[in-house]
């Protein structure tokens, strides 16, 4: 919907504004209604919501290649502590 912010295309006396396709027109002239041009419309929110799908799905595959990338690290092994016992020194 942002896309209607920028004009489009403009053919004598009509203007139109939305990327891909243009699906808001005027003609122009004092206080004509704006007209939504409906299969446009719904035509142009499939094909942007196809493509960020497809740039998720990209940038998510990208995170997947760089973790794969990294060296695994070894596991830390954890050896019990060995208990040293202190020896009293006797008393003579």
């Amino acid at each position: 919907m942002i896309t209607a912010l920028f004009p489009n295309v403009f053919l004598m006396g009509i203007s139109h504004w939305g990327y891909l396709l243009p699906w808001l027109r005027r003609v122009v002239y004092p206080g004509a209604p704006l007209e939504i041009l409906w299969v446009y419309f719904i035509s142009d929110i499939i094909i942007w919501s196809v493509l960020i799908y497809l740039a998720l799905i990209s940038v998510e595959e990208e995170k997947k290649k760089e973790i794969e990338k990294k060296p695994k690290e070894k596991p830390v092994e954890m050896k019990p502590k060995k208990k040293t016992i202190k020896k009293k020194p006797r008393k003579r």
